[in-house]
C-alpha cells in the first residue's frame, strides 16, 4: 500500500477541473468531479508512526517503543528497519 496526500491530489483534481482550460471537455470534468466524490469517502489511514528498538544487551532482543512488542534483534544491518507488529519505522533515537 502507498499513502498519498490527500489535499494534494484534491487540489489537482481541482485544476484540472477549471472551466477556462481549453484541453479539457466537459465529460473529463465529469470524470474529475467524480472522482473528488469517491476521494472524499475514503478512509484516513493514520500516518506511520516513528520508533526505536529498545535493545537488552543480555538477549538478543529489542521491544519496540511504539508498541512495546519484543523482537529478536541481531547485530548490525540485520535489525528490523520496521516494527513487524504495529509497523513503526525504527529510525529514531534512544532517549
Amino acid at each position: 500500500m502507498e499513502l498519498i496526500c490527500k489535499e494534494a491530489l484534491e487540489a489537482k483534481l481541482m485544476l484540472c477541473m477549471d472551466m477556462n482550460r481549453t484541453d479539457w471537455s466537459y465529460n473529463k470534468m465529469i470524470m474529475a468531479n467524480k472522482m473528488l466524490e469517491i476521494l472524499d469517502q475514503e478512509p484516513i489511514i493514520e500516518e506511520r508512526k516513528h520508533g526505536y528498538w529498545i535493545e537488552h544487551p543480555e538477549h538478543p532482543v529489542g521491544d519496540c517503543s511504539i508498541c512495546g512488542e519484543r523482537v529478536p534483534i541481531y547485530s548490525g544491518s540485520k535489525k528490523y528497519k520496521i516494527c513487524p507488529y504495529c509497523g513503526a519505522i525504527m529510525d529514531g533515537e534512544e532517549k
